[in-house]
């Protein structure tokens, strides 16, 4: 199984290739995280469950983005490379490992897709999700049958 060592490479690479419209979540044992892809930014965001983490995420520009879940988000500008991937791996990495205690990534997987809207006759819109493979990632795939192979 990947390691953070060899995961926090791995992500930064996927961050940079990210189509827009994209999503990438990482998740196992009742947690996740996920990098949502669209115009000139990259939404993240992580599950939590602890109350008395939110003033350490709020210090760190992280805002409640649906209480329901227990999602919160911070927005980045779109990474245009390494250097600013690099950026959002180590900020949310540090978040997983040192405010939520995450100690690797055992039982963790992953899995991606794009949103393509096509017009149906031209008039109606239509979304299907394609999914997006990731084998560089180091972390088994988590497959659904409802989406679409391009």
């Amino acid at each position: 199984m990947t390691g953070w060592r060899e995961f926090d490479p791995a992500l930064t690479q996927v961050l940079v290739e990210l189509p827009d419209e994209a999503v990438l979540v990482v998740s196992g044992r009742g947690r996740l995280v996920q990098f949502l892809r669209g115009g000139d930014r990259m939404a993240v965001e992580v599950s939590n469950d602890s109350p008395g983490d939110e003033p350490r995420l709020r210090d760190r520009q992280w805002r409640l983005a649906d209480e329901w879940a227990g999602l919160w988000r911070r927005d980045f500008p779109r990474p245009a490379g390494q250097r600013e991937a690099a950026v959002i791996v180590a900020e949310t990495g540090h978040v997983l490992r040192n405010v939520w205690g995450w100690t690797g990534l055992d039982g963790f997987r992953y899995e991606s897709w794009v949103e393509i809207t096509r017009k149906v006759f031209g008039f109606f819109p239509r979304s299907e999700e394609r999914r997006i493979r990731w084998p560089g990632l180091g972390l088994p795939e988590r497959l659904h049958p409802d989406r679409m192979d391009e």
